[in-house]
């Protein structure tokens, strides 16, 4: 197989994976924001019912403890398109996968040697 084919392959399954992901992602949100949020009160381990008061009471009693109140807005936020639905889903993640291939084509061209 030829480089550039396996490459194009390659593209096409990230693409899809990216389709898919949306369609076969949990509803219930994991990982260490969660955790937080489990961890303090502001939603149950296994449930996905956010208590805003508790979780701002939460982000607000560790940006005391450690000062840190670095925060920023996410271009595409919780993978999605507002307004949008699935498709916004969709569209985020395959946006997102394709500036990811384009900066590691960047990158790798610049890095590479000059004999190759």
């Amino acid at each position: 197989m030829e480089k550039n084919q396996f490459i194009m392959i390659g593209i096409a399954v990230a693409l899809v994976i990216a389709v898919a992901a949306p369609f076969l992602a949990s509803g219930n949100p994991d990982g260490l924001e969660s955790a937080f949020f489990s961890i303090h009160g502001a939603k149950d381990f296994q449930g996905d019912e956010l208590d805003e008061d508790a979780a701002s009471a939460a982000e607000e009693k560790v940006v005391a403890i450690t000062g840190n109140d670095f925060a920023f807005e996410a271009p595409l936020p919780d993978y999605s398109i507002a307004g949008m639905d699935k498709p916004g889903e969709v569209l985020a993640i395959v946006v997102g996968t394709l500036l990811m291939l384009v900066l590691v084509y960047g990158v790798a061209r610049v890095t590479a040697r000059p004999d190759n």
